[in-house]
Order: structure tokens, then C-alpha cells, then sequence
């Protein structure tokens, strides 16, 4: 692996690091041992602003050598950073406790805040279920609606039914009445004819 590709995974890892406890006025030249990815870089807390750049740190307050893998394994926690000086797997000059500072830096931890929001879901999910309920309400509304709207169709009907019931009443009123007026003719005429023959007797007196 080309140096570039390397520096490119340290830069990666250790800006995932948690650098707030760094010393402000560290500056740590890092050299990388190994014949195919061998080269230098520095990662340096001035004033608070962290970086890690693939140049040599002239000023530093302290330098290490290792090879990309043992630098790979003090960054996992798979190294302890004194065990390995004093084994000989890294060689430091200068401020011993900055190179410790940076080879022992823990992950960021997870942001409490990130789960809030799951924890909001059910919430959100029970405001949800009562949506279906207020629908329901809505429904039996109109339904209570269409109901009363049949109903108040209906009476129109029994109105006409009642106009019906005296337009028969009023016809059956003229039946009866027709035979009545039919009698009373009928008397009439036979009084008139009776007449003439009264005077007919009259006249043979």
C-alpha cells in the first residue's frame, strides 16, 4: 500500500478521536517505517484547532517512529502505547506524554441527543392511532345525517297521501250528493205531471 493510501486511513481514524482533553500546544511528527508505504505526518492541537496532514512538523514537541501496522494497532487499543516503547515497537523523542496523548485517544462516544428522538416514536405513533377514531366519529355523523334526511324525505309522502284521502273523500261527497239531486228531479217531474189531470177533472164538472 502506497503511503497516501495510509495516511489517508490514520487521518480518517484519528478524526473520529475525542480531542478535547489534547494538551493545546501539542504538535507530534509521526514517521512510518515500512519500505513500501514509508513517510511522514504530523497531528497537531495548536490552540484547540486539531489536524492531521501528510508533512514533516519541523517545531514538534515530540516525534515517533513505528511501521503503519503497529500504528494501526495502538490506534485499535489492540497496543498499549508504553508497552510498545518499551518493546522497542515505537521509538519516541521529545515530549513522551503528547505521543501518549494521541496514541491513546478514545472514540468520540455517541451523543445522548441522537436518541431522544427514538424515543419520541411512540408518541408520534399513539397520536397516530387515534386518527382512525376521530374518522369513525366523522362517519357516524353522516350517516346520523343521511338518517334524518330519509326521514325528512319520507313526510312529503304522507302529506301527499293525506291530499289523496280528500280529493277520494271529496269524490265520493259528489257520488253521494248525485243520486239526491237525481231523486229530487225525478219528484218534481212526477208533480208536474200529475197537474194536468186535475184540471182535466175540473173541466168535466
Amino acid at each position: 500500500m502506497t503511503f497516501e493510501k495510509k495516511f489517508a486511513e490514520f487521518k480518517k481514524e484519528l478524526e473520529k478521536r475525542d480531542t478535547k482533553d489534547l494538551p493545546t500546544d501539542l504538535a507530534m511528527q509521526v514517521t512510518m517505517t515500512d519500505e513500501d508505504c514509508g513517510g511522514t505526518f504530523y497531528v497537531a492541537n495548536i490552540g484547540g484547532n486539531f489536524a492531521v496532514e501528510p508533512y514533516d512538523y519541523k517545531d514538534n514537541t515530540v516525534n515517533i517512529a513505528a511501521s503503519a501496522a503497529t500504528l494501526k494497532d495502538l490506534l485499535a487499543g489492540k497496543l498499549d502505547g508504553p508497552d510498545a516503547m518499551f518493546r522497542g515497537l515505537v521509538t519516541a523523542n521529545g515530549d513522551l506524554g503528547h505521543a501518549l496523548a494521541v496514541l491513546g485517544l478514545k472514540k468520540k462516544a455517541a451523543k445522548k441527543a441522537a436518541k431522544k428522538p427514538a424515543a419520541k416514536k411512540p408518541a408520534a405513533k399513539k397520536t397516530a392511532a387515534k386518527k382512525p377514531a376521530a374518522k369513525k366519529t366523522a362517519t357516524k355523523a353522516a350517516a346520523e345525517k343521511k338518517t334524518a334526511t330519509k326521514t325528512a324525505a319520507k313526510k312529503p309522502a304522507a302529506k301527499k297521501t293525506a291530499t289523496k284521502a280528500a280529493a277520494e273523500k271529496k269524490t265520493a261527497t259528489k257520488k253521494a250528493a248525485a243520486p239526491k239531486a237525481a231523486t229530487k228531479k225525478t219528484a218534481e217531474k212526477k208533480t208536474a205531471a200529475k197537474k194536468p189531470a186535475a184540471k182535466k177533472t175540473a173541466a168535466k164538472k
